[in-house]
């Protein structure tokens, strides 16, 4: 391409991100080396989803099978200057040359997400239509990021509150005490800036110890292809403590939320998204090992109570089941009367409970690139000849700063 030095896109907004609804506006940047005869030029831009995975053949291990799906959300052609139908009666002058361009995103779409089995990306192509030859094209992405508000969602941001007693027989079924364990965390509900805080309280009645208590954040992926689906599990963040401990006590794990994409990703239908919090604790006695599995929901938008009490009272529980089921105990959820789903606020404005899911005033949130992205935003079925399909792409998750709170002694 020696007639043009620089080709590229560029966005109104640094971080390129946007939410449905909004206006996407944007430069094509061309500096060219003389002046260019060409058709016209125009811009693309389109929001898709795809997933593709193979998997060997069980009969035959050298033959494999791909799987694929996808799905178009829209898809915006329009012309800069000139027409496809025209000949080439245009000219890009020599040197340094801008245009804009602006269109508005539908409402109903899904937010953006990379990983290597499947995406859900926004993207702007422009292309130089040059006659009898090879069309210039250059490509950039940006992040939509569509609302979860937890609010809405409150029936499945209840707090936990799960209590266990482990029996602990050996040979003869000779009695050997037992352990009282209470689980507890504040809220199932957050948004990446938020502190998880996992309280363990125990009681031992034994002589058995807790050598270890781990807090897993677990993503879980299910990717539809149109016959076929596959699942990826994934440890988003782990953290564990360490013993020795105290005969009877609390443990108080932490985990602070990275950027990541919302939950569900609401209007994709070939990829679905859920969390889920794994809280383990290991005793010294053989096959011992408790472990809790929590759904998790991760939003956009984070709750919001003018007025909170402390959200639990724990008791240790008592059973003379091994291991009982797990709990969970809804938080009271206290708003104005005149509050509703379509005036509720879309950050924390008062000061709240001293826990890290009932919050502070806290600044709008910023965006950061997530854990992982893409290695390029070429389509499966696009030119090599592209420019800046090769660039590495992140998505841009809203991160809130919440001050440090922390339950630890």
């Amino acid at each position: 391409m020696p007639s043009l030095k620089l080709f590229g896109v560029t966005f109104d907004r640094s971080n390129a991100t946007y939410m449905p609804g909004e206006i996407v506006n944007g430069k094509i940047i061309l500096d060219t080396i003389k002046e260019k005869q060409v058709r016209g030029l125009y811009v693309s831009t389109k929001g898709i989803s795809y997933v593709h995975w193979s998997e060997s053949d069980l009969l035959d291990d050298s033959k494999s099978r791909t799987y694929s799906n996808s799905e178009e959300y829209y898809h915006f052609k329009y012309n800069i200057f000139g027409t496809q139908d025209c000949q080439a009666g245009h000219k890009i002058p020599y040197g340094h040359n801008e245009y804009t361009f602006s269109f508005r995103l539908p409402n109903d779409i899904p937010c953006s997400f990379e990983h290597t089995n499947g995406y859900i990306r926004y993207t702007v192509k422009a292309v130089i239509d040059r006659p009898w030859k090879f069309d210039h094209e250059c490509k950039a992405a940006f992040t939509v990021v569509s609302d979860l508000n937890l609010n809405l969602h409150r029936e499945k941001c209840f707090g936990i509150n799960d209590g266990i007693r482990k029996s602990f027989k050996r040979l003869c079924w000779c009695g050997q005490g037992s352990m009282d364990l209470q689980i507890t965390v504040p809220s199932s509900g957050y948004v990446p800036g938020q502190t998880i805080n996992t309280t363990l309280n125990y009681m031992n009645y034994s002589n058995e110890q807790i050598t270890k208590v781990s807090v897993t954040l677990l993503r879980k992926l299910q990717f539809y292809a149109t016959s076929k689906t596959l699942s990826n599990i994934k440890v988003i963040k782990k953290t564990s403590d360490f013993g020795p401990f105290q005969k009877n006590g609390q443990i108080t794990p932490e985990i602070l939320v990275p950027p990541i994409a919302p939950s569900y990703l609401q209007h994709c239908k070939i990829i679905n998204l859920n969390y889920e919090l794994i809280v383990s604790v290991h005793i010294s006695a053989v096959f011992s090992k408790i472990k809790r599995t929590y759904p998790l929901l991760i939003g956009t938008i984070p709750l919001y109570y003018p007025s909170l009490p402390s959200p639990y009272n724990v008791v240790p529980y008592s059973s003379n089941s091994n291991v009982t089921k797990p709990a969970i105990m809804p938080v009271p959820m206290t708003m104005p009367e005149q509050a509703s789903a379509a005036n509720i606020p879309t950050a924390p404005t008062q000061d709240l409970a001293n826990s890290s899911s009932f919050n502070l005033d806290i600044p709008p949130p910023s965006y950061e690139a997530c854990m992982s992205g893409t290695q390029n935003i070429r389509d499966h079925n696009e030119s090599d000849f592209v420019l800046g399909a090769n660039t590495f792409f992140a998505p841009r998750y809203p991160v809130f700063n919440y001050p440090a709170l922390s339950l630890s002694k």
